[in-house]
């Protein structure tokens, strides 16, 4: 095989990987909870900047997204979630290393800070792999 063509099973196997794998912070929405057409995430290491995470549709295919940079491992995250329309139920929940460490239940607008080691039975999404 080629070197090109390593690299492009390589990059395959990465995307492949479910992001709560990779060993991080991860939002993640919970499709069947959820009434809003779109949701607007920020995160951040908290007492840090929030950076909008993604502009999320119902029609967007993924409902798990991964936090970059210094705030993937930061110890505690920063997490504000917007909703359109204003009185859409929204369902997420913030999840470390696969953990759900904090659910976000609401409607309009929402502001949470999740900390590594805190747990949330009232996370509304299915149970996936490594979780």
């Amino acid at each position: 095989m080629s070197k090109r063509g390593v690299s492009v099973v390589a990059i395959m196997l990465l995307s492949a990987t479910p992001a709560f794998a990779k060993g991080g912070w991860v939002v993640r929405v919970c499709r069947g909870f959820t009434e809003a057409s779109a949701i607007k995430i920020s995160a951040g290491a908290a007492g840090g900047k929030d950076e909008l995470l993604v502009n999320w549709h119902s029609d967007n295919k993924h409902d798990d997204f991964a936090v970059h940079g210094k705030a993937a491992t930061a110890k505690s995250l920063h997490v504000i979630a917007d909703s359109e329309p204003p009185d859409g139920k929204v369902a997420m929940c913030v999840l470390y290393k696969g953990k759900v460490a904090k659910a976000m239940n609401f409607t309009d607008l929402l502001e949470v800070t999740a900390a590594q080691s805190d747990s949330d039975s009232a996370c509304k999404c299915p149970k996936r792999g490594g979780q």
